[in-house]
């Protein structure tokens, strides 16, 4: 199934257009509604990359293409998948006590807090 994302795309003020402070709630309405297909279109898509990328893996697994190149001008990378560790009972405990020292730290106020860049979560409703 292909997706067509004609439906979706905007004026030329989209989305690089400085968002405008006041907005009347029809105009919140269509944001929500450009979001929300915004986010279906992109739901769509990582399920057709999927088995896509898995075939790309499988490639790369039987030696048929190379961990970087270059391919219509744009550029692909393998990168291993992220470490994890599980780590002895001795190390978990200390582990613990370290989280504990932290929440007592934050409670009394000698921990200084720093917020990153503020967010947006936005979940589909499951199919």
């Amino acid at each position: 199934m292909d997706l067509d994302l004609s439906s979706l795309q905007g004026g030329a003020m989209d989305a690089a257009a400085t968002p405008e402070v006041a907005l009347d709630p029809a105009q919140i309405d269509g944001l929500l509604d450009r979001i929300t297909g915004l986010k279906a279109a992109q739901k769509l898509i990582d399920s057709q990359l999927e088995p896509l990328l898995d075939q790309l893996d499988a490639a790369f697994d039987a030696g048929l293409i190379d961990a970087t190149f270059s391919h219509n001008d744009v550029s692909f990378c393998w990168s291993a998948g992220r470490a994890t560790y599980t780590y002895p009972e001795a190390l978990q405990q200390q582990e613990q006590a370290f989280k504990a020292a932290q929440k007592d730290a934050i409670a009394s106020g000698t921990a200084t807090a720093r917020l990153g860049r503020a967010f947006w979560t936005i979940r589909l409703p499951r199919a």
